[in-house]
């Protein structure tokens, strides 16, 4: 009988925790839902104004469901879970304070107009990530499996964030560049000149000017490639020798030497490169070739020499600049990949350092070199720090010592050239969309195939 009383009271237990732990699971995944809920719309707060009356409703169910959670917690477990009712605690601050803040701040030391929505979307997103963390840990039956799982939202949140913050960005390029886009804007070159035309009436000369402005985007998009390409020509064999002449040749000290170097100059900031490449621009006299050489010059329509600010040869030397301790760093870890037994067969048949070097060794760094240079080409296409003090239009010409232009700079030129004296803005100003869609186009296809190069060429000297 004493058995049977047992076994009835353990099974009676055993119930009363199921249900126990049925409750606080229900409870913590309605906690979970609507933190959910409240991130996905404080992070479409931060973007659309008109969202943000849904925050007071939100942070308030949150609370009330936290502070639920909060009790039955404490009722039923005989714990008290002090994070949760901190956080239940700010989320009715939070309420509270989006409540009294007015529509529109303005602070003396801030040069513009904040909408609540700013404030209602980080209050929403401090509340809602903590908020789903805890009640995954309780979905989970607090466990110390459930506490490794907690994280999870977090992971998921900066991602989600992430991904969400790339794709408005690309689709507001895309809206926004759809109705400039058109064959003609790719073919024309950008134009804002006037040709003096000659004409004789009754024996007499006039002059009368002639309208040739026009907006276009093709010498920025060739300039854009030639960047690219002076800036591969220059930093790959630099930094390829680099790379090798520390792997292969370099003691340890001096080694340690240029890899701080590379890397020092790798960390330089643009802006400081360009303040440099500024300095030697001003320092060179005029009328000297090498005047003509840094600063680019080009032939307007009416036969009259222009020179630059800088021309594309004299950009592409200091863009290179932050691309060779790239190339260097790919090579070291690609001669670096390569198995010690390999070399050391190829030394015992008798081959020799340079053989073993050039047939061997740089084979197989090939796609890591590869996947450097092509990485550095998309950083010259979009490098706009080092040249936006020494770029230009590009009307007259595109070549190695025409003047520098970029989609990049353009995009950065239709928004602040008049500033700079350039009259872009007049003409160009609806096109800077299109400008950006283009460049990431460029960006995001010369990542996609280093990817690619980089695994079949792989598979294909190292069998992977």
């Amino acid at each position: 009988m004493t058995d049977n009383t047992a076994i009835a009271y353990l099974g009676k237990e055993k119930k009363t925790v199921m249900h126990k732990t049925k409750s606080i699971q229900i409870i913590a995944g309605f906690v979970g839902a609507i933190s959910a809920i409240t991130m996905i719309m404080g992070g479409f707060t931060l973007a659309v104004n008109s969202i943000e009356v849904y925050a007071i409703p939100l942070l308030l169910t949150l609370f009330l469901s936290l502070t639920i959670l909060f009790f039955v917690v404490r009722y039923w477990h005989q714990k008290t879970s002090s994070a949760v009712f901190f956080f239940a605690f700010i989320s009715l601050a939070s309420v509270i304070t989006i409540m009294f803040l007015p529509q529109y701040m303005q602070w003396s030391n801030i040069n513009g107009i904040i909408h609540r929505s700013l404030i209602s979307g980080v209050l929403e997103l401090v509340v809602a990530v903590p908020a789903a963390c805890y009640s995954t840990y309780y979905f989970f039956g607090a466990t110390p499996r459930a506490d490794d799982i907690s994280r999870y939202p977090i992971l998921i949140f900066c991602t989600v964030f992430a991904l969400s913050a790339y794709a408005f960005i690309i689709y507001q390029i895309i809206f926004k560049a759809a109705p400039y886009l058109n064959w003609s804007v790719f073919t024309s070159p950008f134009s804002s000149q006037y040709r003096i035309v000659e004409l004789w009436q009754n024996g007499w000369p006039t002059f009368s000017t002639q309208d040739l402005r026009q907006a276009g985007l093709l010498n920025h998009i060739l300039g854009t490639l030639l960047l690219m390409g002076l800036t591969s020509l220059i930093a790959l064999p630099i930094g390829v020798s680099v790379g090798i002449f520390v792997h292969e040749y370099a003691g340890p000290k001096l080694a340690w030497i240029i890899n701080f170097s590379t890397t020092a100059l790798r960390s330089i900031s643009g802006v400081i490169l360009a303040v440099t490449a500024l300095s030697i621009l001003g320092m060179s006299r005029a009328g000297t070739l090498f005047y003509k050489i840094i600063h680019g010059f080009g032939y307007d329509v009416n036969g009259s020499m222009q020179v630059g600010r800088s021309s594309y040869l004299f950009a592409s030397v200091f863009i290179s600049l932050l691309v060779i301790p790239l190339i260097a760093r790919a090579t070291q870890e690609g001669l670096g990949s390569l198995s010690k037994e390999i070399r050391e067969g190829s030394t015992a048949l008798g081959v020799s350092r340079e053989h073993t070097l050039f047939h061997i060794q740089l084979p197989w760094s090939f796609p890591n070199i590869l996947t450097g240079l092509v990485l550095g080409c998309a950083e010259a296409a979009g490098s706009l720090t080092i040249i936006f003090l020494i770029a230009g239009t590009g009307q007259f010409g595109v070549g190695p010592l025409n003047e520098t232009t970029s989609l990049a700079y353009l995009i950065f030129d239709c928004r602040y050239g008049k500033s700079m004296g350039d009259q872009v803005q007049s003409l160009m100003g609806s096109y800077q969309y299109a400008a950006a869609l283009v460049l990431l186009i460029i960006t995001i296809g010369l990542t996609a195939t280093a990817l690619i190069l980089k695994n079949k060429l792989a598979k294909r000297y190292k069998g992977a």
